[in-house]
């Protein structure tokens, strides 16, 4: 409220005018002070009115609670005051982002997430999915995480940044990492297939035990470790990982791989495996602990193109077609390091045009070799399993193609096999169960690629741990997202980065009189949040 009936003399210090249409407010400053990032700043609070014509203040009611000296002059103010009350203008005060932490925790809710973290982890569960969702949304840089909690409206922590980052990246304890995955895993759906595969990160730190120097998928010269990792194949969600010594390599691996996952209530699951893992001390493994798998048996083995052979005029028929893949498929018993196994072999009419077409460009490039190669030096073994050659002398030799061996190439091309322990599965089944399995290779290069943990940027094991941990917490959030996009045919096309940026655009508005509206959300915006079953009201509470 104004009082027009009274004009005072302006204080002489901590106060400012400022220009709001065509009016101007005397403002006072009731304290002075420098913000987190060290920046000054200042508490102020309007005093009331600036009368151009007098110079002087037109008081109101927070004048006379700083100045009580001055409460005098309203007894003084006649009974019929011309004191007006003017309407309140209400102005912007903030915008913020408001729907990227929103979508995380609905997404946590939906995949019970927030369920087993909150259990797991009582006193540090907000945190660890506010940084989740920062990796998600942003990377796994956490220098940068303090800027996006300003920009965006957090509800479950007051204050994040990178050393509070670091601080719970090192208090997450081994104990706590199990009793997670153990929960996680009675609330996982996954009871036929899952799968396995491994990544390695690379790491500059001379302080991480288990980084060691081992076969680096990246190609980065620089020490690194191993982290194996399990995904449900129905869900498409991450299950549980594990990180070991960077020098080890992956088929060495899978027996320790087991035996942890076993600890946590992974058991009687199909295990989906990559053809490298198809060894006698792998398979020795999987059948001593009674494991069932699918995996792709490497065509370069010789009893592989053995199989290939004995199949070859009997696997294009009618009744092995399957639609679905447009492949055709038939299955052989065989026995392979001592054991039974089923194996299913799959002839692709597209496969073998692509393969040999890259066939014969290779065998043209070696051709041209040959024509410019000196004898002077010894010809490599590679060109003898293309071509017929006669050397003349020391200094000159001729070549012809070696149709033989080059046919015999031909007929095993478009040909892959796959190799399952549970007779009673159908070729259509172990296939669909596999080429899953390309779908979430997919997923899991996006915790490298897409989350940025393609190298560790922390110093110790413990804080490594730990953030590798929230790590697998935002893939699962990430991995949950992309499956509904990918699912959903109004939006199928959209990239996980499209989406972000989308969800970015969002925004809240709060009022000056506290009062928080959201800016129009357009078509496109409403249709992502309808995917992820997110409904608008919630991103205003």
């Amino acid at each position: 409220m104004l009082y027009y009936d009274i004009k005072e003399i302006m204080p002489k210090s901590k106060v400012h005018i400022k220009k709001k249409n065509m009016h101007e407010y005397v403002y006072y400053t009731t304290k002075a002070y420098r913000n987190k990032k060290g920046k000054p700043t200042s508490d102020e609070v309007s005093i009331g009115k600036f009368d151009r014509k007098s110079k002087k203040l037109i008081p109101n009611d927070n004048y006379f609670e700083i100045f009580k000296d001055r409460r005098f002059l309203l007894a003084q103010l006649p009974e019929r005051s011309t004191t007006i009350s003017e309407p309140e203008k209400v102005s912007i005060h903030e915008i913020k982002n408001c729907a990227i932490p929103v979508v995380m925790q609905e997404v946590a809710k939906q995949t019970q997430l927030l369920d087993v973290i909150s259990t797991t982890f009582p006193t540090k569960w907000a945190e660890l999915l506010t940084i989740a969702s920062y990796v998600v949304d942003q990377s796994s840089t956490m220098m940068y995480i303090e800027d996006w909690f300003e920009e965006n409206k957090i509800n479950l922590v007051d204050h994040i940044d990178d050393v509070m980052c670091s601080k719970l990246f090192a208090s997450i304890t081994h104990e706590e990492r199990q009793s997670f995955f153990r929960e996680w895993m009675n609330y996982r759906c996954e009871k036929e297939c899952m799968v396995y595969d491994v990544t390695s990160i690379s790491t500059y730190s001379q302080n991480i035990e288990i980084a060691e120097w081992g076969y680096n998928r990246d190609h980065e010269k620089i020490p690194q470790v191993n982290l194996g990792l399990f995904y449900g194949v129905s869900s498409k969600i991450p299950v549980y990982y594990d990180v070991y010594s960077g020098s080890i390599p992956d088929k060495s691996c899978l027996e320790y791989m087991m035996a942890n996952a076993k600890d946590i209530g992974i058991d009687d699951i199909c295990f989906v495996l990559d053809q490298g893992f198809v060894t006698k001390d792998n398979f020795s493994c999987m059948y001593e602990n009674e494991y069932s798998f699918i995996t792709a048996f490497p065509l370069s083995r010789t009893d592989a193109q053995h199989l290939v052979e004995s199949v070859h005029n009997s696997v294009e028929k009618a009744e092995n077609w399957i639609n679905e893949h447009r492949v055709y498929g038939v299955h052989r018993t065989i026995t392979l390091y001592g054991h039974t196994i089923e194996a299913h072999v799959y002839f692709d009419n597209e496969r073998k045009t692509m393969q040999t077409n890259e066939h014969y460009t290779y065998i043209e490039r070696l051709g041209q070799e040959l024509k410019e190669m000196s004898k002077k030096k010894q010809i490599p073994n590679r060109y003898s399993s293309y071509f017929i050659i006669n050397e003349q002398s020391k200094n000159s030799f001729t070549f012809q193609p070696d149709y033989e061996k080059t046919n015999a190439k031909l007929t095993k091309m478009g040909y892959f096999i796959l190799l399952c322990t549970k007779p009673n599965l159908s070729s259509k089944e172990v296939l669909n169960n596999y080429r899953d399995k390309d779908v979430i290779e997919k997923h899991f290069d996006q915790f490298k690629n897409g989350l940025e943990f393609n190298r560790l940027k922390t110093h110790y094991q413990n804080t490594s741990e730990g953030k590798l941990f929230v790590g697998f917490l935002a893939l699962i959030l990430r991995s949950h997202i992309l499956s509904a996009i990918k699912n959903n045919k109004q939006i199928k096309h959209f990239t996980f980065e499209k989406v972000m940026i989308e969800l970015r655009k969002i925004k809240s508005v709060l009022m000056s009189n506290n009062k928080e509206i959201l800016k129009p959300l357009t078509s496109t915006q409403k249709n992502i949040l309808d995917v992820l079953n997110v409904k608008i009201e919630k991103l205003l509470k």
